[in-house]
């Protein structure tokens, strides 16, 4: 299921179809252009507080926010990843 996950999260990169990281996510949320979110395991919980607020389907990756990373093809750590609509 994992690597199902990260190969759909490589697609959308590739075609700039993400919004990376909490702030711009909720930012894309609330102009209506999230259709689904993936956070990190390790996750805090100010962070999921807050993921609780977006009214889309979401998913927990398996992996922390370095393992998300690098399903994203990125060199810094992800906790949060917003999918355009």
């Amino acid at each position: 299921m994992e690597k199902e996950i990260a190969k759909k999260i490589q697609e959308k990169i590739k075609s700039n179809k993400v919004f990376i990281g909490l702030n711009s996510t909720l930012r894309a949320y609330k102009n209506g252009e999230v259709s689904f979110v993936v956070y990190a395991s390790n996750a805090s919980d100010k962070i999921l507080e807050k993921l609780n607020q977006v009214e889309v389907e979401k998913y927990k990756y398996d992996g922390d926010s370095d393992a998300l990373s690098i399903a994203c093809g990125k060199s810094f750590g992800i906790t949060v990843l917003g999918i355009k609509k």
